[in-house]
């Protein structure tokens, strides 16, 4: 049975699932964050053997620590719980590396279920989530850096706090911004946020 960090930007949400975690023979929480990039760190250097985390995080959603985990060579399993019921979301983390993708409508006994299969490495997703359709990913060909990028546009932050946010220059953003643009085929911002929101890349 694993080792656990929790990721959840809700204090009540993560204290109740180590209270639920610790209380199971075998299973030990070692870690809890509240935002996207402190649990990448967390998680890298706490390395457990499951990450159990929120897709609708601040600062990073679930699909991007999952991708940022995956590039930076953690090996564990992850365990996203969302409240989105679609196919492309389903899709998009399990591409990203992700082992379930669990509906926040579930009892316990499923996070259990999905946690134990994320050990194991088996996809596990939640059963009314099996008949989604497959429409391609419009983001896959976007860099890490202009996937947090987009984020933040798409949330509401200008070039320049973008540029202060990521620790970059202006001209940089917009470098990444107009890469953006060309890879989505979009020329507006409210296109961006559109495709955005709807690949799981930011939320309002």
């Amino acid at each position: 049975m694993p080792t656990i960090v929790i990721i959840d930007d809700h204090k009540i949400i993560r204290d109740a699932l180590m209270a639920l975690l610790n209380y199971t023979p075998g299973m030990t929480v070692i870690g809890e964050a509240a935002d996207g990039r402190a649990g990448v760190e967390m998680v890298l250097e706490k390395k457990p053997e499951v990450v159990l985390l929120d897709f609708g995080l601040p600062l990073l959603t679930g699909l991007e620590v999952t991708r940022q985990l995956r590039e930076r060579r953690y090996r564990g399993g992850i365990v996203i719980i969302s409240m989105y019921a679609e196919g492309q979301l389903v899709r998009s983390t399990r591409n990203a590396g992700a082992d379930a993708y669990l509906l926040k409508d579930h009892a316990f006994a499923q996070i259990k279920i999905a946690i134990e299969a994320a050990q194991r490495r088996e996809f596990y997703q939640s059963p009314q989530l099996e008949a989604l359709d497959s429409a391609s990913e419009p983001t896959a060909e976007l860099t890490s850096r202009e996937r947090e990028v987009l984020q933040l546009l798409a949330e509401g932050s200008t070039a320049k706090e973008i540029a202060h946010k990521l620790k970059i220059s202006s001209k940089t953003v917009d470098v990444h911004g107009t890469n953006i643009r060309r890879k989505l085929k979009v020329s507006t911002l409210a296109e961006l946020t559109r495709i955005a929101l709807r690949a799981g890349i930011a939320q309002l």
